[in-house]
């Protein structure tokens, strides 16, 4: 199983099992919560959480894998494997996220969090893509990502995972990270405005908007609530047809 070094979909899978141990431990599950998992990979972290869950639900787009994933939890009740595209599917509801999330899909991966409702998440993510989450207005990585992310979720970043850890071995350094829900959701309105805010990022706020409440102010210096603000008044006028 671990002699396959694919890379179909930008996953390099979690193999080491002390980390996977470690990750588990920072899962706050509960007999009752129903576990949702991004990428079933090999299935060792789906093994663990089941231990923990009422019932997983994981997703494995990769024919092979869901194969030998399939087989190596098939004497695991508790786990529904579907080799499906995530994204497609109609969401479940769900307690408790949980993924080794390939890095070409961070950023959908967390539009899609921001949409939905539950109560906390444990994620491994490139560290690059960490620090966006955790950027602050003015700062070069702040982006959507960070506005979503920040808006709708406290962010912990809990340890970082070293490069032998995975087959095969990425470039770069992973971050594990916790999101704990806020009770506020995103709509994917208010996502698109503020993609449309952000790709003027170095425009001042006045020639973009004509609105002189923020003059002298750039897109990227204005802070999350401001920003959501923003998008929610372009998203009504949107709707209103003005």
């Amino acid at each position: 199983m671990e002699n396959d070094k694919r890379t179909d979909y930008g996953q390099h899978f979690l193999i080491d099992h002390s980390t996977i141990s470690k990750i588990i431990e920072s899962c706050d599950v509960r007999k009752k919560d129903t576990v949702l998992e991004f990428g079933t990979g090999y299935g060792y972290l789906t093994k663990e959480i089941s231990k923990l869950a009422k019932v997983v639900y994981s997703f494995e787009i990769d024919k092979e894998l869901y194969s030998k994933a399939k087989t190596y939890l098939m004497n695991v009740e508790n786990i529904r494997i579907f080799n499906e595209n995530f994204f497609a599917h109609d969401p479940f509801v769900f307690d408790f996220f949980l993924s080794n999330i390939p890095y070409s899909r961070s950023k959908d991966i967390m539009k899609w969090l921001s949409l939905h409702e539950f109560r906390e998440a444990v994620i491994m993510v490139q560290k690059e893509f960490s620090e966006k989450l955790m950027a602050s207005p003015g700062n070069a990585k702040y982006s959507v990502v960070t506005v979503l992310t920040q808006y709708c979720f406290d962010i912990e970043l809990l340890f970082e995972v070293g490069k032998d850890s995975f087959l095969p071995p990425p470039q770069i350094q992973s971050t594990v990270i916790r999101l704990k829900s806020k009770k506020k959701k995103m709509s994917k309105g208010i996502i698109a405005n503020l993609e449309y805010l952000f790709s003027h990022r170095n425009k001042h706020v006045v020639s973009l908007l004509n609105n002189r409440q923020y003059d002298n102010i750039r897109i990227h210096e204005l802070n999350i609530e401001t920003l959501v603000k923003i998008s929610n008044v372009l998203n009504d006028r949107e709707n209103s047809g003005k």
